[in-house]
């Protein structure tokens, strides 16, 4: 049996042996369905424990505990759905409807192979990083290889269709992608000739930059709709979708700087506004003042 068969029957066990469990009528003073029938009750945790857990139920796994068994019902999807008591409740596990429960454990092991796909991604991706740090150690501290103003898309073309070089880097059998095979030479040789100012990282990076995707986590093989072998003329959708994402952040940035500008002026014209009613204000009341004064000045008189 590989380690996915037995994943596969300790949990089929664990939720065939619960629905059991719950489903035995001689134990329903102890654990039963619910009056609805799409839950469970836990009606005495100690019978539950000292007796169910310990002899009927979980003989296949050692020193189990009800922390264990907790963690079980949450990995497989179960809810607890009252506070006050243990009842727990799934929606694939229902009074007479024991072929649900093969949904539950399907949704189980899908998790666990998303989750050990997800492993090994992770690491071939430090893997990958330690390939990287090696190749990058071992690379002489610089050099004087002569280097070109062509695009990055166009070098690396020639690069990889260069049948010379072929044993470091070429095209894929489909030809829609290419692989880097030694990835120690590349660094050392190819990458400097691509240019003197060029590292591992920075190459990644303009690799991402121009629309390439790593298509393989094992190996250094990486694709991009318009990188075809036979195919140089289509490098030039490459360069120009770079240069659209180029016009469109410099136009946005320009956008952003207008609307600053517009917010700023904006706020320079309320802010004179708003000065400019304070000095009318002013100007109003020392005239109300003069007013006043004249009509005191005239009544004295009289």
């Amino acid at each position: 049996m590989n380690e996915n068969e037995g994943s596969s029957t300790s949990i089929s066990n664990f939720i065939t042996t619960i629905y059991d469990m719950v489903d035995d009528l001689s134990s329903d003073s102890i654990i039963s369905w619910s009056q609805s029938g799409k839950s469970f009750i836990i009606w005495n945790p100690e019978e539950f424990y000292n007796n169910l857990l310990q002899r009927f139920c979980f003989n296949f796994k050692a020193n189990t505990n009800l922390n264990c068994f907790f963690s079980d019902l949450d990995t497989h999807g179960f809810r607890k759905i009252d506070s006050e008591k243990w009842e727990f409740a799934n929606d694939n596990f229902v009074r007479g409807q024991r072929h649900l429960i093969n949904n539950i454990i399907s949704c189980v092991i899908e998790q666990r192979v998303l989750y050990d796909q997800s492993m090994d991604m992770f690491k071939a991706r430090k893997l990958f990083a330690r390939q990287v740090k090696k190749a990058e150690d071992q690379l002489p501290p610089h050099n004087s290889y002569p280097t070109s103003k062509r695009p990055f898309p166009t070098k690396l073309y020639e690069m990889v269709d260069d049948p010379s070089s072929d044993a470091i880097i070429s095209w894929s059998q489909s030809g829609r992608s290419f692989i880097i095979l030694n990835p120690k030479e590349f660094c050392k040789d190819l990458l400097r000739r691509f240019s003197n100012t060029l590292h591992i990282p920075l190459f990644f990076h303009k690799l991402e930059r121009f629309g390439f995707k790593k298509i393989d986590p094992k190996k250094w093989e990486f694709a991009n709709d318009s990188f075809v072998r036979g195919q140089c003329h289509l490098v030039e959708i490459i360069i120009n979708n770079e240069k659209e994402k180029i016009d469109q952040l410099r136009k946005r940035y320009d956008r952003q700087k207008k609307l600053g500008e517009a917010r700023e002026l904006f706020k320079l014209q309320i802010e004179e506004m708003l000065d400019m009613r304070k000095k009318m204000k002013k100007a109003k009341e020392v005239k109300e003042q003069e007013v006043r004064l004249q009509h005191h000045i005239g009544l004295c008189k009289l």
